[in-house]
């Protein structure tokens, strides 16, 4: 018996969450399925997954491990043959037969938002505030005291959009939207000082930024995943394909008005 990680990605908008629940379209529901139809119990082989993503929050770079009783690459385009096509497993690693996913050194996440006209300046400035160790009480749900460390914090612009990219050692429930939502209004009030006030203590309600634009980047752990590229390419074109659909989408609808 060794013990197998794998890097997966997903469209989000086509599930409720990753985690599994019954009679409810899932990513884990999914790849539980395909692993059965290949023999495999995922309980039995102590499926365990990184990072979970709420309904909408799509994936690039999340990981699960499981136990298997020989591996060879072919074994991913077995699974992927018998995964709905929003889902593609692309990596992989032979771990410890301890190796729980949960335990990574850091995690980055992208959110991606329109620009309403926000002033970017107040927005990045609000960013760098983030970075280092905080308690994020303020940027989070039923997590009290929230003790994180966030590495990267940095605004970025790309044609009509604006880019967050955050990288930490772990991230509470709802913490990355709900601070979207106070760069959104550090940008749209042109004054960073809402990031500095939460992470003071003081109470401003923040509701989560939609889940559409966010996206589980990487996990990242000591070592490195192999990519299997006939997987890997297989990914690429079913993101371009969704690039063009939903860029025409944009389009019909921005010529609407």
């Amino acid at each position: 018996m060794l013990r197998a990680a794998f890097k997966h990605a997903y469209f989000g908008w086509n599930f409720h969450g990753n985690q599994y629940q019954p009679h409810i379209r899932t990513v884990d529901g999914e790849i539980f399925r395909a692993l059965k139809r290949m023999g495999m119990d995922a309980r039995e082989r102590k499926y365990r997954i990184a990072g979970r993503t709420d309904a909408g929050v799509s994936a690039l770079g999340n990981v699960f491990s499981l136990n298997l009783d020989s591996f060879d690459p072919w074994f991913i385009r077995a699974l992927n043959a018998n995964l709905p096509d929003d889902i593609a497993v692309w990596g992989y690693a032979l771990v410890d037969e301890k190796f729980n996913p949960r335990n990574a050194e850091s995690r980055v996440y992208r959110y991606v938002m329109l620009d309403e006209g926000y002033d970017l300046d107040a927005m990045k400035d609000a960013a760098k505030i983030l970075a280092g160790r905080h308690d994020f009480s303020g940027f989070a749900k039923a997590c009290r005291p929230c003790i994180r460390e966030i590495y990267v914090s940095e605004i970025t612009k790309h044609g009509d959009f604006v880019v967050y990219t955050v990288e930490g050692n772990a991230f509470a429930w709802n913490m990355v939207r709900k601070i979207v939502t106070a760069l959104k209004m550090a940008g749209r009030d042109a004054n960073a000082e809402i990031v500095e006030r939460i992470l003071e203590g003081n109470s401003i309600p923040l509701k989560p930024a939609s889940p559409y634009g966010l996206i589980l980047l990487d996990v990242r752990y000591s070592f490195e995943f192999e990519r299997e590229e006939k997987a890997f390419s297989m990914l690429q074109r079913k993101i371009e394909e969704n690039m063009r659909k939903y860029a025409q989408f944009y389009g019909v609808l921005r010529f609407l008005r």
